[in-house]
């Protein structure tokens, strides 16, 4: 999560006595005596989704109960029961004020509703209330847990990352991913470029399909497949504009076919018989959208990579 992003929750958060955990993005705490954790829907949203883990008299929350509490205000929209986790969405408003102003009502609602049925806190996993349970981070997503519960998942998350771990790149696998990734980045340029668009989309979609290709032949995303990803992007931006340019030169001249026309297309630019400045102009701009795509594409799968490691108490 970036600055900006994090800043953005904060001022959810601190009006109504919450955190913000800066790995996995999510307001935290605990309110009226209930730990809850808080998940925007998403990043263009003001709405939210809070969680609680509870039972009553150490049996699972009730149905029929806890939903009461969508009935007590407009402003809480949903219920989801999953065991003994209870989830509510908050709807939000137009502004980060506003939304605030709807937020701390909104959970003022449903702990006193939950105190006066008898709810109390519990593990997510086993449902036991004791002073142990907390808030945790376990592979990058928010829990609930009592303190025994987390180790037993910290310890097969570690074991599953052991084996991830010894799962070996397979280089040639991950580079005929990228590539068929890269063929559909490729017509994506070529389609758009004939009906007259440099278009942003055709950027991303070639650097999404071409290191998500890799990742999922490969079976990992390395130094090394990002290197070959971006390689391969390079090439095949560069063969699919150049094709929708001899496309175009194939349809003016009648008696010109594609292949010849791909093959004299830099003479044509070298003659002057086609704009170098155009030519070479769109193809700037569609190594600056596909820039666009890929970094961000290969920071989440770096992010993602390092998350799905991490286990912690949030404090």
């Amino acid at each position: 999560m970036n600055k900006k992003e994090e800043n953005t929750l904060r001022k959810f958060a601190e009006p109504i006595g919450l955190a913000v955990d800066h790995n996995n993005g999510v307001i935290y705490g605990v309110y009226q005596g209930y730990h809850l954790y808080l998940i925007r829907a998403n990043n263009n949203s003001y709405s939210f989704t809070v969680n609680f883990s509870l039972n009553k008299a150490g049996e699972l929350p009730q149905q029929d109960e806890v939903k009461q509490v969508v009935k007590e205000s407009k402003d809480i929209i949903d219920c989801v029961i999953q065991g003994y986790q209870v989830s509510y969405t908050l709807r939000g408003a137009m502004t980060v004020a506003k939304t605030v102003d709807k937020l701390e009502p909104s959970l003022q609602t449903i702990t006193a509703i939950l105190q006066k049925m008898g709810y109390q806190d519990a593990c997510a996993l086993c449902g036991k209330s004791d002073s142990t349970v907390a808030l945790y981070t376990v592979s990058g997503a928010p829990a609930i847990l009592c303190d025994d519960c987390f180790k037993k998942q910290q310890e097969a998350v570690n074991i599953q990352n052991r084996e991830q771990g010894n799962v070996k790149e397979n280089v040639l696998s991950g580079t005929v991913g990228a590539f068929l990734g890269s063929l559909i980045g490729a017509g994506a340029i070529i389609l758009l470029g004939q009906f007259g668009y440099v278009a942003a989309i055709s950027g991303i979609v070639m650097a999404i399909c071409a290191i998500k290709g890799y990742e999922l032949l490969g079976k990992k995303m390395t130094t090394k497949g990002i290197l070959i990803s971006s390689v391969i992007m390079l090439v095949m931006v560069y063969i699919g504009n150049r094709i929708d340019w001899s496309i175009s030169v194939a349809n003016y001249y009648t008696d010109v076919d594609l292949f010849y026309a791909f093959r004299i297309l830099p003479d044509l630019i070298r003659e002057g018989y086609l704009e170098a400045s155009q030519y070479y102009g769109n193809l700037a701009m569609v190594y600056l959208f596909t820039a666009i795509g890929a970094i961000p594409t290969i920071i989440a799968a770096v992010r993602d990579s390092k998350q799905t490691q991490e286990s912690y108490k949030m404090l």
